[in-house]
């Protein structure tokens, strides 16, 4: 068994630890020591909104677009097995099976047993399928995926997590110290504004899970940590929720942050 196989059984067997991991990052010591292994200014993770009544700048690509640049241009890509998260939580809600997508030189060190090595034009079918399925795709580097699967060089490694209501991120973020928050970066130029057509009836608070919607006065209001993920209008019925973007570069932008830290050639 190599040691990303362990590595990651390892991790599957402590997901229902992971709120307290996420909660170290407030503790003096246990923060110090976080940052010395994994500097937050070193990692970047952004989610890329796919939802379908989305306004863009005219003339400008779809979000998915940052993602699929940097699949067209990875050396190797490989998708994992299964989610741990939603194995992890016994998820009946998304496919196990549509797991993370991982991109450059560093994922042929995981284990075949951990992941699959597949084509870049089978890595863009994987992305399409999971967001057909609903799943809300997170990219960037963290070196903590690094750890986990074992990999020897964590600037040659590529994030693409397909995020259901179980990912740990989105679900132990909430824990985590404002700064471990902050690795979470909107993607460039992205708004959410709530409409006249909002009647107050918190479904949206129920569904952000960076806990940034609340109703005052009935009517929702945007918190400023919002990350733009998009699941808030994705759940309105009333179409009270407006996503935006209003920045003509934010591809090109997000693709200079999150490619100045990984290498995935």
């Amino acid at each position: 068994m190599g040691r990303s196989k362990r590595s990651f059984d390892r991790i599957v067997s402590l997901y229902k630890y992971k709120d307290l991991f996420f909660r170290t990052t407030k503790v003096p010591i246990l923060k110090d020591i976080g940052k010395l292994i994994m500097p937050p200014e070193s990692m970047t993770l952004t989610y890329i909104p796919v939802y379908e009544n989305l306004e863009l700048p005219e003339g400008t690509v779809a979000p998915l677009s940052v993602i699929e640049h940097f699949i067209r241009e990875a050396s190797d890509h490989l998708v994992l097995r299964k989610c741990p998260c939603r194995t992890g939580n016994d998820c009946k809600d998304f496919d196990v099976e549509l797991g993370c997508t991982f991109l450059g030189p560093a994922v042929r060190d995981v284990d075949p047993e951990v992941g699959r090595m597949v084509t870049m034009d089978e890595a863009l079918e994987h992305l399409h399928r999971a967001t057909e399925s609903g799943l809300v795709s997170c990219i960037g580097k963290f070196k903590g995926d690094a750890l986990a699967l074992g990999v020897k060089d964590h600037t040659k490694l590529m994030t693409i997590c397909h995020c259901c209501p179980c990912c740990c991120i989105t679900t132990s973020m909430p824990y985590a110290s404002r700064e471990a928050r902050d690795i979470l970066k909107k993607l460039e130029g992205v708004n959410v504004e709530i409409t006249d057509e909002c009647n107050g009836c918190q479904k949206c608070v129920k569904f952000c899970v960076f806990e940034q919607m609340s109703v005052v006065d009935g009517k929702a209001v945007v918190g400023e940590e919002c990350k733009g993920c998009g699941r808030c209008a994705m759940v309105c019925k009333r179409g009270a929720v407006k996503i935006t973007i209003d920045n003509p570069s934010y591809v090109e932008q997000c693709i200079e942050r999150i490619g100045a830290l990984v290498d995935v050639c």
